[in-house]
């Protein structure tokens, strides 16, 4: 313990300012400098996408529900007893909720786009998915035979709330008519409202109707062809998903809303590592300066060095006093990084200082979230980048000669 002390001390000596230090103290700070500004952009820079990715997964969720049960062939009739046996067998369940999915074209009065046409449960959509809560102009589906638009596919065909629209159906035939399957089928619908997920895939491709009345134009009464189910908190959605596509076989499918964001989500976490990787180049840099720094701090020192080994201080100890020389100095500038980060990132919070263009974006601020685990692996690789650092320069003061080091200083 004493001898840990001594080194501390003579630790604390060699970093003390000196007024004939001026390059060397200088070449120290831009050290510092340097450590801060790679821990500061790399702990922002994070945060800040896993903030675009949380609200990402919260719009796919929100709008697809956790687990997406389908039928790959005719709809399913008897969707009470289906959801019985799905609650029998998922004891997370929270809420489920059955719906009718079909293709459509979609016509306006200045053109025409293709949608996916989704008519929902009134009684237990929002519980699984929250696509009313983005409901950005009219109403959610209070009138009957009435519709809700995409932003972008409303814009496509060139509609408001109020307008009417003509809905073409490829395939129907029902089983009131059986002789009509493959004609296709018409509507006229008013649109009642309009959404808005902040994501073009969705805001261009679907539509909503009262389940009802879907089944109507399709002429498929009491007939459904998804369950979205919504799980506990903290439930393991991918080990419910696999379990459910290992019970219920074809013609099920049983898919999670990752898998059905697959490239996306991965786009995301590939940019993220890349960002990472460039910002780690200003923590190297950072390094360079500090094996500079230390590399003069033994120069300047030779002869109090050596005058040490005399006074009986070992080799190692020698090492390791230069080694937490650096590794200080890295954590002087990671410390004050991650305190800088967390008043950037406060600030960003409060003011919402960036802004951004609502009619790209359904956020008009950037969202930040901060994950703990992250900015302690920042900070531990910085300090391990400024104890790698510090390798070479101890190991040359470490390896001095007393009487060469006594002979210089003379």
């Amino acid at each position: 313990m004493n001898r840990l002390k001594l080194i501390f001390l003579i630790a604390h000596r060699l970093m003390a300012p000196r007024a004939d230090r001026g390059l060397l103290g200088l070449i120290g700070s831009v050290s510092i400098a340097g450590v801060f500004i790679g821990v500061l952009a790399l702990a922002v820079v994070t945060s800040v996408i896993n903030g675009f990715q949380d609200e990402l997964e919260h719009t796919i969720a929100g709008a697809q529900g956790e687990i997406i049960f389908s039928t790959r062939t005719s709809p399913i009739r008897d969707v009470a007893v289906l959801e019985d046996k799905v609650r029998a067998e998922v004891s997370e369940l929270q809420a489920i909720t059955h719906s009718l999915s079909s293709e459509a074209m979609l016509s306006g009065p200045e053109g025409s786009s293709g949608a996916m046409l989704e008519g929902v449960d009134l009684d237990t959509v929002s519980s699984v998915v929250q696509v009313q809560s983005r409901l950005q102009d009219g109403q959610w589906l209070v009138e009957p035979n009435s519709i809700v638009l995409g932003t972008a596919l409303a814009k496509k065909i060139g509609v408001h709330v109020g307008d009417a629209i003509q809905v073409l159906l490829p395939q129907s035939g029902g089983d009131s008519d059986p002789s009509s399957t493959g004609a296709p089928r018409t509507a006229t619908l008013q649109v009642g409202g309009i959404v808005h997920f902040g994501m073009h895939d969705y805001d261009s491709r679907y539509a909503y109707l009262r389940l009802e009345d879907l089944q109507t134009i399709l002429d498929q009464p009491d007939q459904v062809t998804v369950l979205r189910l919504k799980l506990a908190p903290g439930s393991d959605v991918t080990r419910v998903a696999a379990d459910l596509s290992n019970r219920f076989s074809y013609p099920y499918r049983v898919r999670e809303w990752r898998q059905l964001n697959r490239n996306l989500l991965y786009a995301i976490e590939t940019e993220k590592a890349v960002i990472a990787v460039l910002l780690t180049a200003i923590l190297l840099v950072a390094a360079f300066n500090i094996v500079s720094a230390l590399f003069m701090l033994v120069y300047e020192r030779e002869s109090e060095i050596s005058m040490l080994r005399v006074l009986g201080m070992r080799r190692r100890d020698q090492f390791f006093l230069f080694s937490f020389v650096g590794s200080f100095v890295a954590a002087i500038g990671i410390a004050l990084g991650l305190f800088a980060a967390v008043l950037v990132v406060w600030l960003m919070r409060k003011t919402h200082l960036v802004s951004l263009p609502a009619e790209v974006y359904r956020l008009e601020y950037l969202p930040i979230a901060i994950r703990g685990q992250e900015w302690l692996l920042i900070s531990l690789v910085a300090l391990m980048v400024g104890a790698v650092a510090t390798l070479g320069p101890a190991l040359k003061a470490a390896s001095k000669v007393p009487v060469e080091g006594l002979k210089w200083g003379q």
